[in-house]
């Protein structure tokens, strides 16, 4: 039987062999962990997590980091589906409600409104 990619058992066995897919799997389990082991929305929960984004860039590239990004992105999207299918609701439709139903951030003083540390104080 031939697996192609995109198909769960093609990603799940290049990972196995792939070095680099494996290293960005244990990052991203890794980062969830660094978040779900702090308070939520805390200062250690992003100092736990920028070590693991800053062990990653310094030992494989700043490459690796877009390469964490997707594979996160990809856990999420299964995540919102998982959640989506409990509910009996779309996919597009819990996601879209998951991000809306938060206040807007307060923006501090001398924080540009696009940078990406806006509301933090960590």
């Amino acid at each position: 039987m031939v697996t192609l990619p995109g198909d769960p058992a093609c990603c799940a066995s290049m990972a196995a062999v792939d070095p680099h897919a494996r290293t960005i799997r244990q990052a991203a389990h890794d980062a969830v962990r660094a978040l779900l082991t702090a308070p939520p929305d805390s200062c250690e929960g992003s100092v736990a997590l920028r070590d693991v984004t800053a062990w990653l860039e310094r030992e494989h590239g700043p490459e690796a980091l877009r390469d964490l990004a997707e594979e996160l992105a990809v856990d999420l999207a299964e995540a919102f589906d998982a959640l989506a299918a409990a509910e009996g609701r779309p996919p597009l439709e819990v996601l879209d409600a998951w991000f809306h139903d938060d206040p807007v951030p307060e923006v501090p003083e001398g924080t540009a409104e696009g940078s990406p540390r806006r509301g933090r104080t960590c």
